[in-house]
């Protein structure tokens, strides 16, 4: 994937790849925990930029605005306590659904 980026870089430390091939970047800001999707470019220049991984069950959710404002609406509803408990749906899982407990 190649995207084109117009924004200037600046320098802002250096760093050496150890053994394992790995880098630190805390004194370049990047925080602890964060994901970065890595391009490379063939003079071997490597551009990180932060992002947020969506669980592939998950992307329906952001892909469909009538779904995801169906589900705020929901939420919306619970914490108003406009809810009706529908009891136990135990009974419906199947064999397989129980194995992933």
């Amino acid at each position: 994937m190649t995207i084109m980026q117009s924004e200037e870089f600046e320098t802002v430390a250096e760093t050496e790849v150890d053994s394992r091939g790995r880098v630190s970047l805390g004194r370049a800001g990047a925080k602890p925990g964060r994901r970065y999707r890595v391009e490379s470019n063939p003079d071997g220049v490597l551009l990180l930029t932060p992002v947020v991984s969506i669980p592939e069950r998950e992307m329906q959710v952001w892909t469909d605005p009538l779904l995801a404002e169906r589900i705020r609406a929901g939420i919306e509803q619970a914490q108003r306590g406009e809810t009706v408990d529908l009891g136990d749906f135990s009974k419906y899982l199947d064999q397989e659904d129980e194995d992933e407990d």
